[in-house]
Formats: C-alpha cells, sequence, structure tokens
C-alpha cells in the first residue's frame, strides 16, 4: 500500500534498537522542530553571532582571509620508479587540497557576496581574520591529535585570538576539514552540477569557537559518477588509503599468466580453469609479484604507500568439482545458497595464504586481498584469512530492495550472516553494495529503508571501505545516494536527520510531497514483498495505487514550488516519473499480451531517454562530453545504461511480438495463465505430465508475466548437477482453437523466457527451429529472448493442451525463470 493509509518508511528509533515505521505525514511533523532548530542555528551562526563568534565577513564585506602552505599551487614531486597507480593516487592527493582550497574561497564568497583572498603569509598588520590551511595551520595550532590510518584525521578550529585553522594528516584530510566547515555553514552539494548545489546566503557570516578533532567513520569511500567535485565535496575521494592496489578486480588472478605459460603446465588447469589449489600456480603469482616489487617497492615505500594485491577470479561463478581440490574443502561442504553453488571460499584463501607467505617473506607489509561474490561469498569454514586482509564484498545475489533483515525474505538473513562472519574472521571490509534496482533505473528506487538498516549493519561490523557499484540514476535513487554519502562519513549521524535535511534544502516550499513521494515509492517495495530484480516484479510493487499516489504527489510538488531551482529539482522527477508511466503501460500490455504496439511505445519511451540525458548531461572539460558505455556517457542526471539496457532486455519481445502482430493473425487468446509444478527429480519424470488426460486440477496456477518465481516461492531454483538441485518447471495450459484454413501454418510464440523451454501440444513433442539455419533442436534456450516453434502438424480442431517443460541452469539473481511473457498462438494469413 502506497498512499492515505500507508505512505511510511522504516526509520530507527533513536532511543533503542527498535524499528518502526511511521506515515509521511507524522515524519515531517516529527522532524520540523528538528529541520526549523537547524535553520536556527545556522542563522544564530550567521546573523545572531556571539561576542566571541568569529565574523568572516559582515555586511556584505570580507573579513577574513586565507592562508595557503607556501608552494600550495605547486605540483608534489615523484620519485622515479612508481607504478602508474601509486603516480596517480599522489597526484590526485594533492590536486584534492589544492582545488580544496579553491572551493573554500569560492563558497564563502557565494554565501558571504565578497571576494575572498588566498595568500601563502599573512601580511603585517593585516586585521582580517586568517583562514589556516594544511601545513600553515599545523604550524600554528600544532597536531591535529587525531589519527584515521594515518592519513585522514582532522581537526577544525575556530580561536577568536589566532583565527581558523582546517588541517589534517594529509592532504586529504585538509580537505574534509574544508568541507566540514562549509557543511557547518549549510553548504550541501546533493547531487552533481549546479541542479544538486545548495549555498545560504549569509551577508554576516560567523563561525562560533570550537576546537574539534574528528576522523570519518570509513577510510575511503567512492562512487562511479558523479564527477570529480561532486566527489570531493563530498568526501568521497576513493582508494586514498595507505594501501595501492598493485592488481585488483574481476579476473585479476587470471592476468598473472598467459596463454603460453598455461599451455605449458598442462596440470595447472582442470576443465578449461586454472587451479586455485594448484601449488605451483600460487608460486608463479608469487613469483610475478617478486619481480615487480623488486623495482616498485622502494620508491613506494619512500613515498609512504603500502603494495597491495587484490587476486580475484573471473566474474561469474568459479568452478566447484575438481579432484586436486576436495581435500581442501571443509567438512561438511558450504552451500553458498544465493549462488545455488558449493562454496569455493576456502580454496582461494588457500591460495591467497601461500601467496602471501612467499611475498612477506622478503616484503611483510605487503596487503592482500580478494571478493567475496556468488560461490565465494561466504566466509572460510577451514582456512584463517591471512594477516592484513582485505575482502570485496559484492552481495550480488541478495536483498535487492529489502534491508538485510527484512522478515519472510528468501535470502532470509544470509547477508548479515555474511558480513558478521568476514568481521568475525578478522577481514578488513569493503562494502562494494549495489546502488541499484540490479541493474534496472527506469523506476523510482530510494533504498531509503535498505541503506538505513544495511549501512548501519556495515558499521556495526567495522566496515572500512565504501564504494559501491552506482549507475547514474539521480532521479530515481537520490536519497539512497545521499544518505550512504552521510552515514559512511559520520556514523552517528541519523537516517531520519539526514532525510530531514535533504527535504527540507534540496526540495524548499515542495519539501512534504516530495518527502510523501519518495517515503511512499520506497515503502512501496517492502509491502509487494516481491524480491525480484530488475522490471520483473514492478507489476506488483507499482500497482495502480501506487502510480496514482506518486503522480499526485509529483503534482502537488509542482503547485507548491516558489523558486525557479526548486521547480527544476521537483521537475526533474516528474519528468523521470513520466517516461515510468509510459515503462509500466508497457509492462502492462505485455501482462495483457497486448503486443501490437509495444515496439512503437519502446521507441517513444528510449527518445524520452535520451531527450533526458541530453537535457541534464553534465559537460567536461573544454565542452567536451564523456563517452563511456558504463558511467552513462557524462550523463548525471537521466539513466545510466539506458536505453541499451533495455535494448538488450526487454525490447527483443516487444519488438518480436509486434512483428508477429503484423506478419500474422492470430488464433486463439493470449495464454497467459498456466498451470505448474517444480520437479525436483530427472526430467523423464515430468514426460507423463506432457500428456493430455493427465489431472492437473491440484497444480496451483501462475500469470507468468506478474508472476516470478520469487513470487512462486522458487527465487534461487536452479539445476546444479554436482549438488543434485532441480531447476525444472512444468507449465500446463489447453485453449479450444478453430480449425486451421488449409495451407495456412500455425505457431507458437513465447515472449520471453529464463533458460530453456521444451514444447509438447496435445502430448508430442515439437522441436525448436532456429531462425535463418533451418538447424532443429530439442529445446528453445534463452535469457529475455522470444520463440517460435512451427505446431502445424499437431494442433487439431477442439481443444488443445500445451505442456512446456522449463529448466534453469544457470545463476540468474533476479529471482525469475522459466516463462516470463505471453504464450501466443499465431496462424499465416
Amino acid at each position: 500500500m502506497y498512499g492515505k493509509a500507508a505512505d511510511v518508511m522504516v526509520v530507527q528509533d533513536a532511543e533503542s534498537d527498535r524499528r518502526f515505521t511511521m506515515s509521511g505525514n507524522d515524519w515531517m511533523k516529527r522532524n520540523r522542530l528538528k529541520v526549523r532548530a537547524l535553520v536556527m542555528l545556522l542563522a544564530g551562526m550567521a546573523v545572531c553571532a556571539e561576542a566571541r563568534d568569529i565574523r568572516l565577513a559582515d555586511k556584505g564585506q570580507a573579513r577574513c582571509v586565507i592562508v595557503a602552505p607556501a608552494g600550495w599551487t605547486n605540483d608534489v614531486v615523484l620519485a622515479d620508479g612508481l607504478p602508474q597507480q601509486a603516480v596517480t593516487l599522489l597526484k590526485t592527493r594533492r590536486a584534492i587540497e589544492q582545488d580544496s582550497v579553491r572551493d573554500l574561497a569560492l563558497y564563502l564568497g557565494k554565501m558571504s557576496g565578497t571576494t575572498i583572498d588566498i595568500l601563502e603569509t599573512l601580511p603585517a598588520g593585516d586585521r582580517r581574520v586568517p583562514v589556516y590551511v594544511g601545513s600553515a595551520a599545523r604550524a600554528v595550532f600544532g597536531p591535529a591529535g587525531i589519527s584515521k590510518a594515518g592519513l585522514f584525521g582532522f581537526r577544525v578550529v575556530s580561536d577568536p585570538k589566532r583565527g581558523l585553522g582546517l588541517y589534517g594528516e594529509s592532504d586529504v584530510g585538509t580537505s574534509y576539514a574544508i568541507y566540514e566547515l562549509l557543511h557547518r555553514l549549510g553548504c550541501r552539494w546533493f547531487m552533481p552540477t549546479e541542479l544538486g548545489e545548495v549555498v545560504p546566503s549569509l551577508p554576516t557570516l560567523a563561525v562560533p569557537e570550537m576546537d574539534e578533532k574528528l576522523a570519518p567513520a570509513t577510510i575511503w569511500r567512492w562512487r562511479y559518477s558523479g564527477g570529480a567535485d561532486f566527489n570531493r565535496r563530498n568526501r568521497l575521494n576513493g582508494e586514498m588509503g595507505p594501501v595501492v592496489w598493485l592488481a585488483q578486480g574481476d579476473g585479476s588472478f587470471h592476468r598473472f599468466f598467459t596463454q603460453e605459460e598455461i599451455a605449458a603446465h598442462p596440470d595447472w588447469s582442470h576443465g578449461g580453469h586454472l587451479r586455485l589449489v594448484h601449488p605451483e600456480v600460487a608460486d608463479h603469482i608469487a613469483a610475478k609479484i617478486l619481480a615487480q616489487l623488486e623495482t616498485a617497492y622502494e620508491p613506494m615505500h619512500k613515498a609512504g604507500l603500502r603494495p597491495g594485491y587484490s587476486i580475484v577470479p573471473p566474474d561469474g561463478q568459479v568452478p566447484t568439482e575438481d579432484p586436486m581440490a576436495a581435500p581442501h574443502d571443509p567438512e561438511p561442504r558450504v552451500w553458498e545458497p544465493a549462488a545455488g553453488r558449493w562454496s569455493v571460499t576456502d580454496r582461494c584463501i588457500l591460495m591467497l595464504t601461500r601467496v602471501a607467505q612467499k611475498v612477506r617473506a622478503k616484503y611483510p607489509d605487503v596487503a592482500f586481498g580478494d571478493q567475496a561474490y556468488v560461490n565465494k561469498s561466504y566466509p572460510p569454514a577451514k582456512y584463517p584469512v591471512p594477516k592484513d586482509f582485505r575482502i570485496v564484498i559484492c552481495p550480488i545475489d541478495f536483498n535487492r530492495h529489502h534491508p538485510h533483515d527484512w522478515t519472510n525474505h528468501p535470502n532470509e538473513y544470509w547477508l548479515r550472516d555474511l558480513v558478521q562472519g568476514w568481521n568475525k574472521a578478522g577481514a578488513r571490509i569493503n562494502a562494494y553494495w549495489y546502488g541499484i534496482n540490479l541493474a534496472e533505473i527506469s523506476a523510482p528506487c530510494p533504498f531509503i529503508a535498505k541503506w538505513s538498516r544495511d549501512l548501519a549493519l556495515l558499521l556495526e561490523n567495522n566496515v572500512d571501505e565504501w564504494g559501491p557499484e552506482y549507475m547514474n540514476g539521480w532521479e530515481s535513487m537520490m536519497p539512497g545516494y545521499y544518505l550512504s554519502i552521510r552515514m559512511m562519513f559520520h556514523a552517528s549521524e541519523k537516517p531520519a536527520d539526514i532525510l530531514a535535511d535533504l527535504w527540507t534544502k534540496f526540495y524548499g516550499a515542495a519539501a512534504e510531497p516530495m518527502a510523501r513521494y519518495w517515503m511512499g515509492v520506497d515503502r512501496a517495495y517492502l509491502d509487494a514483498r516481491e524480491y525480484a530484480g530488475s522490471p520483473f516484479g514492478y507489476l506488483k510493487i507499482f500497482n495502480p495505487e501506487v502510480m496514482a499516489t506518486a503522480r499526485a504527489d509529483l503534482n502537488e510538488a509542482l503547485a507548491l514550488c516558489r523558486t525557479p531551482m526548486e521547480y527544476r529539482r521537483v521537475k526533474l522527477i516528474d519528468d523521470s516519473f513520466e517516461l515510468f508511466e509510459l515503462y509500466m503501460k508497457m509492462r502492462q500490455d505485455w501482462a495483457a499480451g497486448n503486443v501490437r504496439n509495444l515496439e512503437e511505445d519502446y521507441e517513444t519511451w528510449a527518445w524520452g531517454v535520451r531527450h533526458m540525458q541530453r537535457e541534464y548531461r553534465v559537460p567536461m572539460s573544454g565542452g567536451r562530453y564523456t563517452r563511456n558505455a558504463y558511467t552513462g556517457d557524462g550523463y548525471i542526471q537521466g539513466r545510466h545504461g539506458n536505453p541499451q539496457w533495455s535494448d538488450g532486455m526487454y525490447s527483443p519481445g516487444y519488438k518480436d511480438g509486434a512483428r508477429m502482430e503484423r506478419e500474422y493473425l492470430r488464433h486463439g487468446k493470449p495464454m497467459m495463465e498456466w498451470k505448474w509444478k517444480h520437479n525436483p527429480d530427472p526430467e523423464a519424470d515430468s514426460l507423463a505430465w506432457t500428456v493430455p488426460a493427465f489431472d492437473d486440477k491440484e497444480w496451483p496456477t501462475t500469470h507468468v508475466v506478474r508472476d516470478t518465481w520469487s513470487s512462486l516461492g522458487h527465487h534461487l531454483t536452479m539445476t546444479d548437477a554436482p549438488s543434485g538441485r532441480s531447476g525444472r518447471m512444468a507449465y500446463r495450459a489447453a485453449q479450444k482453437l478453430a480449425a486451421v484454413p488449409e495451407g495456412k501454418q500455425v505457431f507458437v510464440w513465447i515472449g520471453a523466457t529464463d533458460g530453456s523451454a521444451k514444447l509438447f501440444v496435445n502430448g508430442k513433442h515439437v522441436k525448436y527451429t532456429v531462425p535463418g539455419k533451418g538447424e532443429e533442436r530439442d529445446a528453445f534456450s534463452g535469457y529475455c529472448r522470444p520463440a517460435q516453434f512451427n505446431v502445424t502438424s499437431v494442433l487439431s480442431n477442439g481443444v488443445n493442451q500445451f505442456t512446456l517443460l522449463c529448466e534453469r541452469t544457470q545463476l540468474n539473481e533476479l529471482g525469475t525463470g522459466g516463462l516470463m511473457g505471453p504464450v501466443v498462438i499465431y496462424r499465416e494469413k
């Protein structure tokens, strides 16, 4: 439900660990006092400054000057022999401080309506308040007095006698101090570009006396898109820590080997895959690392950097059946339920331990790591993790829309157990959460309840690094994005307070209806209890009531806007939702088997997406635009991956359905509801179900578009030969058909499947013919692809019985399987 009775969000009670729900209106009422107090605090800082407050500007006149370190604009001096990763890191650290100092002058000036100078030395007799930054501040106020990984502790000092000091343990720490002050003065960067920037007008700009020593909750935070300015201003500075990862990411394991080396050692592989447990494989990797460190280690050490190697198999499932590996598996073996495969984590840990021992014999401080992903997600059960080990947790199979502690989830509490398990094992955690509805972002998906709880779990388990996979989609997911930015820096901040700040500062007069919009959408995901990812559960999540209420909220918000910027911000969401309304019309038509206009509607929708991308794109240096297929061609608003993502996932069925309507005539009604039954045994046991007279009255009925395997209780069902599990599902339907005109061919068209589909009509097996090739196969197999079977020879005049034996054999974290589209009978014209 979403509307008058249930536009609610899940929040965390400030006094306890109790979760509770709150309506959108109640939330606004409860938080008005907080918001007003915040406004009064800022006003008090700016206008009603007390005697000991330090005035940086007064009535439009600058009363301060920034004192930067001598040579602060110079390039960093780099030693010879540094690997490129280290060069990039050191240059970026220096640039961060330089750009932060410039921002300090820029935004103090914007707030006060003045120009703030930057000097390297305060002239004698200059009566302006000095704002010392970096080492210039350290020389006046002493050490930062706090440490985070030796780099990220920072100090904010406001002293009536000596001025202000903004500095940290490093260039990055100094940047943090600068943006801490700007944040407290009311500056916000909720999203990239001027559309997301909030800068208060404060002609009298004052800072209270203070001396605070602070550190972020995590070592580093990062996001794929947004741009350098946005990331720096929100203190998302990526891999700026003491470890420089010289190898990491999917497939870094294989990058230590050439094809010639693999061919020369056939025993290193099994079934076409390198063996994780072969001692010589670990020796080979260690030798390659040692060779690199011969030249790289010393210059890195002098620069205060440590080398690290995260050795990760390729993306996807890791093979489980290798006789050499069996002795190294725990007893009993660990089953990875979300991946549907036996765990291979202990094999990876064994390999990494062997490599670490050889490398650390010469270079003791080298760091190592791996990814917890697919069927190596769970922590090891047999081997301990090496010392100084980072695990990048990539929960691709877990909890799409729902928090880790959501009851009755098909993943149960596995994500919670996974995080707690790696923390208990002693690994340093990098959280590579997925800030997307993997990977569909046409729908609004704010992740308010999910990340409010998941981020708290991570912080409770000592997460070190926050590096989620984002797409752009600011009009779809901004609340969750901003929650993570704030919570992963200041762990003490409460989600409700962060959201109050977002609604009021970003939307102004439209804050209340926009809060209802975002929290209502968030609650729709939770209330639907539909756990399939991408758009496959949207018909249950975004029911007509949800869509109508969201539209009413946006209309109200547009009417309440009082400034051009408020209107532009709401209009961004309105433009996006208008496209989503068309998107949902297509899903409704697909569910009804109305495919005639889907190709045309899809092209209209895709044009709208591209128009949004053009309207909200962000120029890079020189007025050019980046061209990156993953992060979205330089677009910040609009959609990453769309329409390209949907071109490959949903449009094939839409376009082929429209083609069938143009080229053929319907011969019967679309078959949307089918009897179904899971077969836990071999396919042969399903053959009895293909007989027309088989009594299926006890079988349940499913709608093959509105329902998913997840909603049928088979979210994780998949065939896995080593474990004996079955992903086989049988579907049965019958329809009375008229006689086919003589000489006309008749076809069964299936809009989409997840896996294979073997067709039986009136008990007779109908083979699938590959289009354009004439090759016959026992079954069609594909994902989100249409299929066409010639059934001319097996149809009869009267009631015809159709059986489809479907099987899912490949990992699909979306919770789908079997039939995913309408089944329609067509004949030649």
